[in-house]
């Protein structure tokens, strides 16, 4: 009679790091980071609620400034200019509202609740980047 363990094929060794299979250690560093990734995605949401809700009334401030513009009586390209650099001031101020941790919500689609209203602060806010000159890019002088 014939020995079936000598018969059969040897199987490959399995494979080991610290006495715990690959396959093991794979698990749990799939755990580990799902479990680290799960942690900072709490403390981001929480983050969130701690924000600020405001509105701003965009379409009456550029409707007022583009009505303004255009009694102004200035020649086209420049009306064109002021508006362009008016809509790029509105922008870079609701960015900065946005960087100090506040929500900016368009007031004209805002139905009910009692989100305080920062029309005044991004207009004043707008004025101010007008008035001052652009700050000139230092990157292009050649010295």
């Amino acid at each position: 009679m014939e020995n079936i363990s000598e018969t059969m094929e040897p199987t490959p060794p399995q494979r080991r790091f610290a006495g715990y299979r690959l396959v093991t250690l794979a698990n749990f560093a799939a755990i580990a980071i799902a479990g680290l990734w799960a942690s900072w995605a709490t403390t981001e949401l929480i983050g969130l609620g701690k924000r600020e809700i405001v509105t701003v009334e965009l379409a009456g401030m550029m409707g007022s400034f583009v009505e303004a513009e255009a009694r102004s009586g200035n020649p086209p390209e420049l009306m064109k200019a002021r508006v362009e650099a008016y809509l790029k001031a509105v922008e870079l101020s609701v960015d900065s509202l946005a960087k100090e941790g506040r929500t900016v919500l368009v007031a004209e689609a805002v139905v009910a609740g009692s989100a305080p209203d920062f029309t005044g602060v991004v207009r004043a806010d707008v004025e101010r980047r007008l008035a001052s000159p652009a700050p000139k890019d230092s990157s292009h002088d050649k010295r």
